[in-house]
């Protein structure tokens, strides 16, 4: 796996190890363990790749969700680790043993000056499917994404104004940063 990892980056050789793992537990096993030793550029690699299984529809995501909520919470991980295992979370029913775990971090994603654009949106993502399941969030998830537009990036911007329309309804009273 790791031979095949640390292959020139390609999507070729990248598909390569997508169609290793995706039907394999055992393989994929091999790349979560990939990810969790930190070790760049295998452990970002390891993440695209878990990524992509994902939008195949395929790879065994449910079975490690300890290991992801511990990763997208450990400030030691990259954002690029961190980018592709919360895009993951967005689309999906996560359990509620982990509910807290996943709010907390995508809370401090969400308003650590340092994370990356993307992390950002989609932790956006995940914490506005929370609020589904904790309305008593809703005050708190609009705080902290009003108090994080002024001067973020446009997709930041977007990604944030469109939850925020959502959250406080189409009331004409709020005022949405452009």
């Amino acid at each position: 796996m790791r031979e095949l990892l640390a292959k020139k980056a390609s999507r070729a050789n990248s598909y390569e190890v997508v169609r290793l793992v995706a039907n394999s537990k055992t393989k994929y096993s091999e790349l979560v363990e990939i990810i969790k030793e930190n070790n760049s550029p295998y452990s970002e690699k390891a993440a695209w790749v878990i990524t992509h299984c994902f939008d195949e529809r395929a790879g065994f995501f449910d079975d490690f969700y300890s290991d992801f909520v511990q990763i997208i919470g450990d400030e030691s991980y990259s954002d690029s680790v961190k980018r592709n295992i919360v895009r993951i979370l967005q689309f999906k029913s996560i359990p509620t043993e982990f509910h807290g775990a996943v709010i907390d971090a995508c809370f401090r994603l969400l308003t650590k000056k340092e994370t990356a654009i993307a992390v950002k949106a989609f932790s956006m993502g995940v914490l506005d499917q929370m609020v589904k399941i904790y309305p008593e969030l809703t005050n708190e998830l609009i705080l902290c994404i009003e108090e994080i537009l002024p001067g973020s990036s446009s997709g930041v911007k977007n990604r944030g104004n469109k939850i925020l329309k959502k959250l406080k309804g189409s009331s004409p009273c709020w005022t949405f940063i452009t």
